[in-house]
């Protein structure tokens, strides 16, 4: 008896703090596209209660075929120590080599110009005390994601999609995830060392 091929898993980051309904609605349309979905909301995720938070959701990553971010102008409460769960997923996912895919809230890309564009009179840099408006490490995240330390000519990987409204990322969504001919040609390229 032929054994079933399993689905692919993909990871969801958990962002999730004020996104609850959407980010519902962007794990359903990945299992209505046939994925096991991931994703620390959701509850799809392997818990295992002698670990902590942080370390249960960087095994997830281990553990996904494929791997979508979501940056977002606040960051959320899941911090261990120095580190955001969210940030560290990305990380992870990029260090593993997984396929990745980002969406990123607007606002991040807009302040990213603004805050890069302002400065005090003495030359510092402004601060922002309350992040329940604006978390300037969504800005960290999204020049990490875009490579921003490598010159543009040389950058690989690097795509971030835009997004205001939910509209906007199930248009991504379904647009990367729908064709799983696309999906099981890019699991199955290798990099230029083979790997």
């Amino acid at each position: 008896m032929s054994k079933k091929k399993e689905k692919i898993k993909i990871m969801v980051g958990s962002t999730v703090y004020g996104f609850e309904d959407q980010l519902s609605q962007i794990v359903a349309q990945l299992n209505t596209l046939g994925y096991d979905v991931l994703s620390s909301h959701h509850g799809t995720i392997k818990v295992n209660p002698k670990l902590s938070n942080l370390d249960n959701c960087l095994n997830a990553v281990a553990e996904c075929d494929l791997f979508l971010g979501i940056i977002r102008p606040y960051c959320g409460t899941g911090v261990i120590g120095e580190k955001n769960i969210t940030f560290e997923e990305i990380k992870e996912a990029i260090r593993l080599k997984k396929p990745y895919w980002f969406l990123v809230h607007r606002d991040v890309v807009f302040a990213r110009l603004l805050f890069n564009k302002m400065k005090l009179k003495s030359g510092d840099e402004i601060v922002i005390s309350d992040n329940r408006f604006f978390d300037k490490l969504s800005i960290e995240m999204y020049e990490f994601v875009i490579k921003n330390h490598i010159p543009v000519t040389l950058r690989n990987g690097n795509w971030a999609q835009e997004f205001f409204r939910l509209d906007d990322m199930m248009v991504y969504v379904t647009a990367q995830f729908s064709d799983k001919d696309f999906i099981n040609e890019v699991l199955n390229q290798t990099d230029n060392n083979g790997k």
